[in-house]
């Protein structure tokens, strides 16, 4: 089996069924602009407040067409930290819905939900899963840990506004812990 540096799996997911994921970000470390206490990555290392781009989109594309053909049902942006923070993410998306038949889905921490570019990227997208841990400003510090210019209220004016545009199919991912257990 080929070493990759941009995708892995296909993994199962109860609900994406058979995902290959993509990772827009692909750095030794976790980037992102939360640190949630729950994160299967770890501690955040690197704490990102602007877009960039951490691969190019034809890096990604080396690493996908030549796959052979195989059983999945999604191809998931995800990874190493928040997706959305990856500026040429629009750019991924096109480029591989030109070459794969699959669906495409996002899974998002919701930060960036609220800025027109980050949504243009994701009305490309079948399906965005956006986190929601928290509906009061101080759970969700406890709980997300977010950069300080990040607020809760931001966050989900940027879901409902999104909602009212996206076609696609969206889903609300909450996480239930100790810190919101009585919420």
């Amino acid at each position: 089996m080929k070493n990759y540096k941009y995708i892995y799996g296909p993994v199962p997911s109860w609900r994406l069924g058979s995902s290959l994921g993509i990772d827009p970000l692909s750095e030794k470390v976790k980037i992102c602009n939360f640190d949630c206490i729950y994160c299967q990555i770890g501690k955040t290392k690197i704490f990102a407040k602007e877009r960039r781009v951490f691969v190019p989109t034809a890096k990604i594309i080396k690493e996908i067409k030549p796959l052979p053909a195989i059983r999945i049902d999604y191809i998931t942006f995800s990874g190493s930290g928040e997706p959305t923070l990856a500026k040429n993410l629009g750019r991924m998306i096109k480029a591989i819905k030109k070459i794969r038949k699959e669906k495409i889905a996002v899974l998002t921490n919701s930060s960036l939900m609220h800025r027109k570019d980050v949504q243009k990227d994701l009305l490309l997208a079948d399906f965005v899963v956006a986190k929601l841990d928290a509906h009061l400003q101080d759970i969700f510090v406890r709980i997300n840990q977010p950069m300080k210019t990040i607020g809760l209220e931001k966050i989900i004016n940027g879901i409902k506004k999104f909602k009212g545009r996206f076609r696609g199919k969206l889903a609300l991912q909450i996480m239930f812990v100790k810190k919101n257990k009585k919420y």
